[in-house]
């Protein structure tokens, strides 16, 4: 991973982001199950009772398992989606109440939106984690500008393995993710604690 990290740390942000979605996954993949089952298990000692989790691209892990896993627990499951060129995230129920959005991934449809503030606890797609833990998406700022104004405390990530950068040129509207969750469990966090 050092090798990579230093590899990444000499490119850009978009130079990452096309290392990334150009690579072939099917290796990485092979841990998203660990990665999965250590994201619950560090769900399991959380008090909370809504999160908002996301449709996967093929870049980021299913997050199916976690859905059905906040359904047993009767948390509140909101998902994003874009509207009128902003993020907003509607309560699902049901995978039912999910249609293929303008981005090929799952959006709510006719779906009660939320405050923003009302979700407990978010869990945000993201291609790769710099060392300060500034989350790098896609390129469309719709996170960064959701989620400017959330504790970063409530935000968290599960990442595929050689996904920490040491550096891809973070920017100041880079949002910060609170908790990071890999094949190495809880490998990256703030200093203060989610609970």
């Amino acid at each position: 991973m050092r090798e990579l990290s230093r590899y990444y740390q000499k490119f850009n942000k978009q130079s990452v982001r096309r290392t990334i979605t150009e690579s072939s996954s099917s290796e990485s993949c092979s841990f998203d199950s660990i990665i999965i089952n250590n994201f619950i298990n560090f769900l399991e000692d959380l008090k909370f009772k809504s999160m908002a989790i996301y449709s996967p691209t093929r870049h980021e892990i299913d997050t199916l398992e976690i859905f059905y896993y906040l359904k047993k627990r009767k948390i509140e499951i909101f998902y994003p989606l874009v509207s009128s060129n902003l993020l907003e995230f509607g309560l699902v129920e049901d995978l039912d109440d999910l249609k293929i959005g303008e981005f090929g991934v799952g959006e709510p449809k006719g779906a009660k939106k939320a405050n923003i503030d009302y979700i407990d606890l978010f869990l945000i797609p993201c291609l790769a984690i710099d060392e300060n833990n500034k989350r790098l998406g896609y390129g469309g700022g719709f996170y960064d500008k959701a989620m400017k104004n959330i504790d970063s405390k409530k935000t968290l990530a599960i990442l595929r393995p050689k996904r920490l950068i040491r550096d891809f040129s973070a920017e100041a509207h880079d949002i910060k993710i609170g908790k990071v969750i890999s094949v190495e469990k809880q490998n990256m966090e703030e200093s203060d604690e989610l609970n």
